[in-house]
């Protein structure tokens, strides 16, 4: 009798692991696309390089209000997480692009669409919120 519960038990834990992590809930799994427009100022070039823990999107540069974007997707533990440095001029700054408990909600039917100004970026999907750079 000990043996088949014992067995029982490892069929359920397998055929649990397969439904969650082969396809249950991550072909569920939520994307949100990122746009980022240059807003410095006139005549300004931006620089940016994202990347995640596990994704490097490379270096960018962009004319004034030029856009380049991304599509990230968002993990189930909603941890995902993108950040961004920016540099025009002599000026450095970096900031959170992309945080899924943040900007999941928001961004969820339409691009998160960001305005990178010289005091911070401005979150422009839904009603404009600006950030501080980090």
């Amino acid at each position: 009798m000990c043996g088949s519960s014992a067995a029982l038990r490892i069929i359920f834990s397998v055929s649990f692991m397969v439904i969650f992590f082969g396809g249950g809930l991550c072909e569920a799994r939520m994307h949100v696309n990122v746009d980022i427009i240059n807003d410095i100022g006139p005549n300004v070039q931006l620089g940016l390089h994202c990347k995640s823990k596990n994704k490097d999107l490379g270096t960018q540069y962009l004319a004034p209000q030029q856009h380049w974007g991304f599509r990230a997707n968002l993990n189930v533990w909603e941890t995902t997480l993108y950040f961004c440095r920016f540099r025009w001029g002599s000026q450095s700054q970096w900031f959170d692009i992309l945080i899924a408990n943040r900007d999941q909600k928001t961004c969820e039917h339409h691009p998160c669409v960001w305005s990178i100004r010289p005091n911070g970026p401005c979150r422009l999907t839904g009603h404009e919120e600006c950030f501080p750079w980090n």
